[in-house]
């Protein structure tokens, strides 16, 4: 994040079910956007979340 422009979007890839919790909650507290993209895991377990760097 640190190396995004604000506004710049971040996708993450991630297999652990907790991850959208912890990010948005990191991403809420330091004013960041985050976006749950997927909803739940695909067939190979993977869910993409998105941040979005504050502006």
């Amino acid at each position: 994040m640190a190396e995004l422009e604000p506004g710049g979007v971040l996708h993450v890839l991630a297999t652990d079910p907790e991850a959208p919790l912890d990010l948005a909650a990191w991403a809420t507290d330091d004013g960041h956007g985050f976006r749950d993209v997927t909803g739940r895991a695909n067939r190979a377990g993977w869910l993409t979340l998105e941040l979005r760097k504050a502006a």
